[in-house]
């Protein structure tokens, strides 16, 4: 039986409009949120498709640990393409054909290259802030609660 989440991102719910989702389970429910929501922001986007940004997408696949990000604050910039290829390779392990996609944004930096099932994939690998709460769970106030 689906129960009804409402489904959020926890840094804000302007920046990301909440929705209620119908789903069987709190996973499956931030999943569909993150394919039909998040995925298709147009912020989310900027940051998937950003190549120079330490803090975007890529940066987190290259400069992934501590110490790579220490590195990288300390001028250490260079990393090869096989190196690079092979952190995207690990995140689309397990849709390689996305992989393979976003090498070759990477090389071209054309963003039409880039399509829906590929902001999808890299939205639900990454659910970091996006809750979801069972709506049966939520208080519900009418006017004629009060305060005490």
């Amino acid at each position: 039986m689906l129960k009804r989440f409402l489904v959020a991102h926890d840094d804000s719910l302007t920046d990301w409009e909440p929705a209620f989702v119908d789903a069987a389970s709190n996973d499956a429910a931030i999943k569909h949120y993150l394919r039909c929501v998040y995925a298709k922001d147009s912020t989310f986007r900027e940051h998937v498709k950003d190549l120079r940004n330490v803090d975007a997408f890529v940066g987190s696949l290259v400069f992934s640990t501590a110490e790579e990000k220490i590195d990288f604050m300390n001028g250490h910039r260079t990393r090869s393409p096989e190196f690079i290829q092979g952190r995207i390779c690990d995140f689309f392990a397990e849709e390689p054909s996305l992989g393979e996609t976003f090498w070759q944004y990477l090389t071209t930096e054309d963003p039409s290259v880039l399509d829906e099932e590929t902001y999808e994939f890299v939205a639900t690998k990454s659910p970091d802030g996006v809750i979801a709460i069972e709506a049966s769970t939520i208080q519900l106030l009418t006017p004629q609660h009060t305060i005490r």
